[in-house]
């Protein structure tokens, strides 16, 4: 864990913390937390270690779902428009650069 903040993650509301709880019961982990102003003012972010091992829900109102599939950055996202929260996941260990 690189940076877990209890408050941010208490702070996490609504469709994505039970994607979160999902995620968690199914074996992933935290592995970090954000709160600043990038990429949006006042957005919090956490990053899961795994990609993500629930089904993908893309139709969620006000959800946007995202395959970043960046190794600089993560795997893929679900943001929150409305509470301008991110759920985030990793590739789940060294990223394959084979297929590149």
């Amino acid at each position: 864990m690189l940076n877990n903040d209890e408050k941010i993650i208490s702070s996490f509301t609504g469709k994505l913390e039970e994607i979160l709880t999902l995620e968690l019961n199914a074996g992933n982990r935290i592995r970090e937390t954000y709160k600043g102003d990038w990429p949006y003012a006042g957005c919090i972010m956490l990053f899961l270690e795994k990609p993500f091992l629930t089904p993908i829900q893309r139709s969620i109102e006000g959800v946007v779902f995202r395959n970043v599939n960046d190794p600089h950055y993560w795997k893929a996202e679900y943001y929150d428009k409305t509470m301008n929260q991110f759920l985030c996941c990793g590739f789940g260990g060294v990223p394959d650069f084979s297929n590149m």
